[in-house]
């Protein structure tokens, strides 16, 4: 499963311009208007303050690795209401670094998985899927909070993942927790102290 994950890994870069050594950060916002809407601002922001943060010429570290050596995959289903939403989003807003957008057409966004370090995800199968390639994930989930309580009466996690192995596998960013300067801290974390792929 490793090798056939960074052979994907490699074959995804080379074809997309993405430097072995890149720091990728793959986002899928979700399907539904409503979703992309609560994930792009704030995911938006998020991986802009984490560049400034970390990457040359920005970066008060004197051994910060250029702009160029991070990218952001986006991933959107095609057809998709919420792939158009974005795509005018992004016409509107500058997103800082480089990106790539890729669908589900011929499971893209697979391969853009195997390519990744970390990702955002809007709470659904995708989440799973991203397990099983090895791609640490937290989950974004547009929930008031009087219905996060509810549900955490019955249950501890909202993700299945998490469910089924009553354990935070994939950390949660439920409502107002998924603020841009969560999203930021949360890069940082990965980027500073990143474990190994394939130890989850």
């Amino acid at each position: 499963m490793e090798r056939a994950i960074e052979g994907i890994r490699e074959s995804f870069r080379a074809n997309n311009n993405i430097d072995p050594k890149a720091h990728a950060i793959f986002i899928a916002p979700g399907n539904e208007k409503a979703e992309v809407e609560f994930c792009m601002e704030n995911l938006r922001k998020g991986v802009k303050e984490f560049l400034l943060k970390f990457s040359a010429p920005t970066s008060l570290s004197p051994n910060a690795l250029p702009l160029d050596n991070f990218v952001t995959i986006i991933s959107l289903q095609e057809g998709s209401d919420g792939e158009a939403w974005v795509k005018q989003y992004l016409s509107e807003n500058q997103w800082t670094g480089k990106v790539v957008i890729v669908s589900d057409k011929d499971n893209q966004h697979f391969d853009a998985m195997a390519a990744s370090d970390f990702g955002f995800v809007y709470d659904g199968q995708m989440v799973s899927s991203a397990n099983a390639l090895h791609l640490p994930v937290n989950c974004l989930i547009n929930m008031r909070m009087h219905q996060q309580w509810w549900n955490d009466y019955y249950n501890r996690w909202w993700n299945d993942m998490n469910i089924i192995a009553d354990n935070n596998i994939n950390k949660e960013l439920i409502g107002g927790e998924a603020t841009w300067g969560k999203i930021c801290e949360t890069l940082a974390e990965n980027y500073i102290r990143p474990e190994a792929r394939y130890e989850m």
